[in-house]
C-alpha cells in the first residue's frame, strides 16, 4: 500500500509560548513543497482519536498563519492519556480513511512516548505511514539536542519572574517571596531564575531544583543571611524539590518554613502554566527555532524514499549548536538543524549536569547561565535602584 498524500499535526501534553510557531512552520513548508495535499490537525488531543476529529489547517489563509507565529499556547489541544489496542485501531482507520501518511507529533515526553505508539500501531495493522516527532517542552524535558523549542521563551519568563519577584519583596509587606515553578523532575525552568541576576538585582538568593538536595538547615541559613543583608529574600523552587532527608521543599513548604525560622511573613507565588504560554516572555529565537523544526520536519518527510522509509519512521527533529562555525548569531550562538531515532531518545526527563549544580545544592554555576543566557532572545530590562 502507498504512503497516504496528507499529513496530520498531533500535538501531545503541555503547550508552550511557540507550539503554533512550530505548526505555522509546518503549514507554510507543506504549502511550499509537492508531496503533502492536505494539511489536517488532530482537534481535542488523542483521547478524541476515534472520533475522527480534525481541523483543515491547509485551507486556512496567509493571515491565520502569520497569527499563528504571534499566538501562544496550541490551536490543537495536547490532551493526553495512556492509550490502547483500541486505539492504536482506531488510529490506523483514521490514517487510512483520510489517506494520511505523514504524521507529525508536536511535544514532550508524551509526544515522543506518542511517536512510538503510532510507530508500533502502524506496523501491527500494516498502514505505511511517517512518524516524526518535534520536541517541544517549556521544561526543557526531552533530552535530544542541545535544547527544545519552548524552553527559551519559557527561560525568559523564570528570570523576569524571579526579578520581578525581588522588587515585590523589596518593596513590599511581605519581604520573603517563595517561586515555585514547573518542575517535577527536572529544574532546567527554576535554573534560568539565574539570569535574573545582575549588579542591581541579587535575587534570587537561592535556587533548588529536583536534582540536588541541599540540607533544610542550609537553605533556612542562606536565606537568613540574604534578609539580613538585603532586607528580602527571594528563593526560586519547584514542585519537585527535596532537601537531604527526602522531605519536600516546594513553594507552600518553604514558605511556611522560612516565616516559622526567620520570623518574618513570607508568600508563596506560583504561576504554573503561565510560565509555559507567557506571550509577553516570547523569545525571539525560541519562536525562530521552532518554526525551523516545523520546517525541517517538513522537508524531511519530503525527502524520505521507500527504500529510506523504515530508517526515518520514528525521528525526532531536534536543534543542535553550533560551537565551531566563526559566522554565529548573537552573543556567539547559534542553532543548526539535527536529526535523532526516537529509539535513542529517553523515556525520562532530561537532568541538570552536576557541574552546573552547586557544592551546596542550592546555587546554579555560572557555566548553566552561559549556556542557557542566548536562548531567552536578549537582555532582561533594566532595572534601578538607589545606590
Amino acid at each position: 500500500m502507498a504512503r497516504g498524500e496528507n499529513c496530520l499535526i498531533i500535538v501531545a501534553g503541555h503547550p508552550t509560548a511557540v507550539t503554533n510557531s512550530v505548526i505555522a512552520g509546518i503549514i507554510e513548508e507543506s504549502g511550499a513543497g509537492e508531496h503533502i495535499a492536505d494539511i489536517f490537525g488532530l482537534s481535542g488531543g488523542v483521547t478524541h482519536i476515534s472520533e475522527d476529529r480534525l481541523l483543515d489547517l491547509g485551507a486556512q489563509k496567509r493571515k491565520f498563519i502569520e497569527g499563528l507565529r504571534r499566538t501562544p499556547g496550541s490551536i490543537l489541544a495536547g490532551t493526553h492519556r495512556m492509550l490502547s489496542d483500541e486505539d492504536a485501531i482506531a488510529l490506523t482507520n483514521l490514517l487510512r480513511t483520510r489517506n494520511i501518511g505523514i504524521v507529525f507529533v508536536i511535544g514532550g515526553l508524551a509526544g515522543i512516548g506518542l511517536v512510538r505508539f503510532i510507530q508500533a500501531a502502524v506496523d501491527k495493522n500494516g498502514v505505511d505511514v511517517l512518524a516524526i516527532g518535534i520536541p517541544v517542552s517549556s521544561e526543557n524535558e526531552v533530552d535530544a539536542g542541545d535544547h527544545c523549542a519552548g524552553y527559551g521563551s519559557a527561560a525568559r519568563f523564570a528570570a523576569g519572574a524571579a526579578r520581578d519577584a525581588g522588587r515585590a519583596a523589596a518593596g513590599g509587606e511581605e519581604p520573603i517571596v517563595v517561586l515555585e515553578l514547573p518542575g517535577t523532575d527536572s529544574g532546567f525552568l527554576a535554573a534560568a531564575a539565574v539570569l535574573a541576576r545582575d549588579a542591581v538585582n541579587p535575587a534570587p538568593h537561592s535556587i533548588l531544583v529536583p536534582e540536588a538536595t541541599p540540607t533544610r538547615d542550609d537553605v533556612v541559613d542562606e536565606l537568613r543571611r540574604a534578609y539580613q543583608k538585603y532586607g528580602y529574600a527571594v528563593v526560586v523552587t519547584t514542585e519537585g524539590s527535596r532537601d537531604a532527608a527526602g522531605t519536600s521543599l516546594d513553594g507552600d513548604t518553604l514558605a511556611s518554613l522560612l516565616e516559622e525560622k526567620i520570623g518574618v511573613t513570607a508568600r508563596c507565588d506560583k504561576p504554573g502554566s503561565l510560565a509555559r504560554v507567557s506571550q509577553a516572555a516570547v523569545s525571539r529565537i525560541d519562536a525562530e527555532e521552532a518554526a525551523l523544526l516545523g520546517s525541517l520536519a517538513v522537508r524531511l518527510s519530503g525527502d524520505v524514499s521507500d527504500d529510506e522509509q523504515m530508517q526515518y519512521s520514528g525521528i525526532a527533529v531536534v536543534l543542535q549548536r553550533d560551537l565551531h562555525t566563526a559566522d554565529k548569531g548573537e552573543k556567539g550562538y547559534r542553532a543548526v538543524e539535527g536529526t535523532q531515532q526516537i529509539a535513542q531518545v529517553s523515556e525520562t526527563s532530561r537532568r541538570l549536569p552536576d557541574a552546573w549544580l552547586s557544592e551546596g545544592g542550592s546555587q546554579i554555576d555560572e557555566a548553566f547561565a552561559e549556556w542557557a543566557r542566548p536562548l531567552i532572545g536578549g537582555a532582561l530590562t533594566e532595572y534601578t535602584s538607589v545606590a
